[in-house]
């Protein structure tokens, strides 16, 4: 196994992982406008999430069957 391998499964690999507020990700520029709207509505004001995590809550959000 390599050092890299070794690394992901290990405290430190998770804590380099980055997680915002909800606050910072509407202001980041990384998302259009429709998608910061889409943000302030789903996510917690009192949580952090990784992009991965704020991009995967969009596209749930679009995909979303409308009742």
């Amino acid at each position: 196994m390599s050092k890299a391998e070794e690394a992901k499964g290990t405290p430190k690999a998770e804590a380099a992982i980055s997680r915002y507020s909800k606050q910072q990700l509407i202001t980041a520029n990384r998302f259009a406008a429709a998608d910061k709207d889409i943000l302030a509505v789903t996510l917690d004001n009192d949580m952090t999430y990784t992009l991965d995590e704020a991009e995967r809550a969009v596209q749930a959000f679009k995909v979303k069957e409308v009742n």
